[in-house]
């Protein structure tokens, strides 16, 4: 398991508000909890409104569960244990600034795949969960090629912005 961050982000002084982490998990189910507290403890850093970070917490949760291969959170197969029996991994990006929250899911090692027929169909493996995501955020992107695997770009807008009357 692996954790980044500069020094100026861990002492809060980072230039225009902004606050990254990149946590990289081993693609299993039991680590899906680690990405959830590191979801909360950056939304609560950032004095983010409480059910914001409920939602960043279930679209994480969703977001790992896309990749996992379902509800179930099935991992990928030992035959698939990839270079010298080394085990597959999530790579999770969060950046906040003060106005948006962005969170980007992958496998570092570009062979985990959310499969196209997943993206509509609810009672599909991770289909449901792509719904619950795209619920909750406002804008999710989904890129996917053979060599590079998935990459789920999601991000939440963190001010309502003016409102407009009539």
């Amino acid at each position: 398991m692996l954790m980044t961050q500069t020094a100026e982000q861990m002492t809060g002084s980072q230039a225009g508000g902004e606050s990254s982490i990149s946590l990289v998990i081993p693609c299993k189910a039991e680590y899906v909890a680690l990405c959830r507290l590191v979801a909360g403890a950056l939304g609560a850093r950032e004095s983010l409104d409480e059910e914001v970070i409920a939602d960043l917490k279930v679209v994480v949760t969703e977001a790992c569960t896309c990749f996992l291969g379902g509800p179930e959170g099935r991992s990928l197969p030992e035959s698939d244990a990839g270079e010298a029996g080394r085990s597959p991994s999530l790579r999770m990006d969060f950046k906040v600034a003060p106005d948006v929250c962005e969170i980007t899911v992958r496998d570092p090692d570009g062979r985990r795949r959310i499969l196209p027929a997943s993206l509509c169909d609810p009672m599909s493996e991770g289909g449901l969960g792509l719904i619950i995501i795209k619920a909750l955020v406002d804008s999710m992107e989904l890129t996917d090629s053979h060599t590079g695997g998935s990459i789920l770009h999601l991000a939440k807008r963190l001010s309502a912005g003016p409102v407009l009357t009539d």
